[in-house]
């Protein structure tokens, strides 16, 4: 009996390390689809002949909002990122499946507890027993089949999946305060410009007037000028609007509470993109976009759950035992026992096969859901790219489009001085010249929006900071 209870015990042992495997996981599992084609904006993208060349996977480190070379937007993405309380939310889950999965590697060992106590009896001479007792006992399942380590290896990918969680949050979170602060900033220049603007509308009513009480123009320039100054005036509210909105959204990103006025004051306009990351393969995403190396490691995790459940089918193994001081009024009985078990299943209706089934369809479902997943990453760096582009053009055309618009402005300004014309041309001419800066001051910053939302597809990079 006793060389049995050393062969189950030392196969207990060996268990905590090996065991027999009953089902093997792909550690890498991809997409249902191919990843490797050069995409239109791939093709198109002078930028990324390098990447092309050598066909290396971007880089993972780094910080891409640091490559606009703002300062200031440095310091509120570092006040988010120590600050928010939504990241740090997505931060305790990192804690929480590192105690699962604390918890379900512990069962791989034994299991100890210990115990006493103490009691009394009576008869009915009136005499009374005293008996005491204090020991140990041990409970041991043998993960001959890997039940438990698959378990155990599972809640290992789950914590993969929170770190990469809690990166896709940062990522998501510093790409919202530099979309927030660029947009600041072009409605900070959209209320300078418009102050500009009734300035030089007020400038031009004054004229106008001057030249009706002289005899030189009609009532009807007049009311025209001032329909345009006070369209104008009417556009300040709404900015002032949006810069409350969006100064209050950025102190809430960053942490701070809304209506503390701890913003930098800034008022000039939004800066050009800097030189524009290479796109590198659609498949590079795999590696570079944390939403879907969460995505992988949950499909790992649910695997690993596959080959739980298979042996849940099989036989378990146990040892146990209880070792104790027992007597009175000192201890001196020493009480020990030690047992080996096996118990599995006989019938169950299908119950076991049943959830080996629904495992096995759950991880196919992620596969599916991360093919989705990496399908849409892939559009979305070619809309960013594609859009970033276009807008890159349509900033050439009303920046072109605008000096032309000065041009004839300053030409119907004069042929109206000289009584060639009436004002009307004039009252277009600076509506249109007007109306071009304000689009133009919007379409500089959405170019910015653009590159962000194309850091935001391509995965940043982001560095791995600690938590």
């Amino acid at each position: 009996m006793r060389s049995l209870f050393a062969v189950v015990a030392a196969l207990g042992l060996s268990s905590i390390g090996t065991g027999c495997v009953v089902h093997s996981v792909d550690p890498n599992p991809q997409p249902a689809i191919g990843g490797q084609e050069e995409t239109r904006s791939y093709r198109n993208d002078p930028d990324a002949t390098e990447s092309n060349a050598n066909h290396r996977p971007r880089a993972v480190s780094g910080r891409w909002w640091e490559s606009f070379r703002d300062h200031d937007l440095d310091s509120l993405v570092s006040q988010a990122l120590a600050d928010n309380p939504d990241l740090r939310a997505t931060g305790r889950r990192i804690d929480q499946a590192n105690a699962s999965l604390i918890r379900a590697g512990a069962t791989l060992f034994p299991q100890i507890d210990g115990g006493g106590d103490l009691s009394r009896r009576w008869n009915r001479e009136g005499r009374t027993d005293d008996e005491a007792s204090l020991g140990l006992s041990l409970d041991w399942e043998l993960d001959a089949w890997g039940r438990i380590r698959s378990g155990r290896s599972a809640r290992a990918e789950e914590v993969e999946a929170a770190k990469e969680d809690w990166q896709a949050a940062r990522l998501l979170l510093t790409g919202a305060v530099a979309e927030t602060w660029f947009e600041l900033i072009e409605q900070r220049g959209q209320l300078r410009l418009a102050r500009e603007q009734i300035e030089v509308n007020q400038t031009l009513l004054d004229l106008t007037r001057l030249r009706f009480g002289q005899g030189q123009s009609s009532v009807v320039d007049v009311l025209q000028q001032q329909e345009q100054l006070e369209s104008t005036q009417a556009l300040v509210p709404d900015i002032e609007a949006r810069i409350e909105e969006l100064e209050l959204a950025l102190e809430t990103l960053t942490g701070r509470l809304p209506g503390t006025r701890h913003l930098p004051e800034r008022n000039d306009e939004p800066a050009e993109p800097p030189a524009r990351p290479k796109a590198g393969y659609p498949a590079d995403l795999l590696a570079e976009r944390p939403d879907l190396r969460a995505q992988r490691a949950r499909i790992v995790a649910l695997d690993h759950e596959v080959g739980e459940a298979i042996a849940d089918c099989l036989p378990r193994f146990s040892i146990g035992g209880s070792l104790a001081l027992a007597g009175t009024p000192s201890l001196d009985r020493l009480i020990g026992d030690a047992i080996a078990g096996a118990v599995g299943p006989v019938f169950d209706a299908g119950s076991r096969k049943a959830e080996v089934a629904r495992r096995r369809s759950r991880v196919q479902e992620e596969v599916d859901l991360y093919t989705s997943a990496y399908l849409n990453a892939v559009r979305d760096v070619e809309t960013s790219l594609h859009r970033e582009r276009k807008l890159a053009e349509r900033v050439r055309r009303q920046e072109a489009q605008l000096a032309t618009a000065r041009k004839l402005l300053a030409e119907s300004r004069n042929r109206y001085s000289l009584g060639a014309t009436d004002y009307l041309p004039v009252l277009d001419a600076v509506a249109k010249v007007q109306e071009l800066e304000r689009d133009l001051l919007t379409s500089r910053r959405e170019r910015l929006s653009a590159r962000v939302a194309l850091h935001r597809a391509l995965g940043g990079p982001m560095p791995e900071m600690p938590r």
